[in-house]
């Protein structure tokens, strides 16, 4: 099992989330994945993540984040990690629809 699948299993959707809870839950997920496609070239995303201090603004991290891991892996692991990272945000992100990525 690859570090995507297992930390999909740690980082479960639980309906009973706080914004708070939400924001930490989709910061961790997203710095996984930063860690396993982007390595040390993609340190600026890396502490864009971890500074950010509100589920909005990892919402626009996004498309950043996809760049690193289609780079590094490809158009169709990017897709693939998107969906679970929009999924983490639930009724939480901006206008309360679910992206394109949300719609693969």
């Amino acid at each position: 099992m690859g570090i995507r699948d297992s930390f999909w299993a740690v980082l479960g959707r639980d309906t009973s989330d706080s914004p708070d809870l939400a924001l930490e839950r989709v910061r961790k997920a997203m710095l996984l994945v930063v860690e396993e496609y982007g390595g040390e070239n993609h340190f600026r995303l890396d502490m864009k993540i971890n500074f950010a201090r509100e589920v909005a603004e990892l919402w626009y991290l996004r498309p950043e984040l996809m760049q690193v891991v289609a780079a590094a892996q490809g158009e169709q692991v990017a897709q693939e990690c998107m969906v679970g990272i929009t999924a983490l945000f639930k009724r939480y992100h901006l206008g309360g629809t679910p992206s394109r990525f949300g719609k693969l």
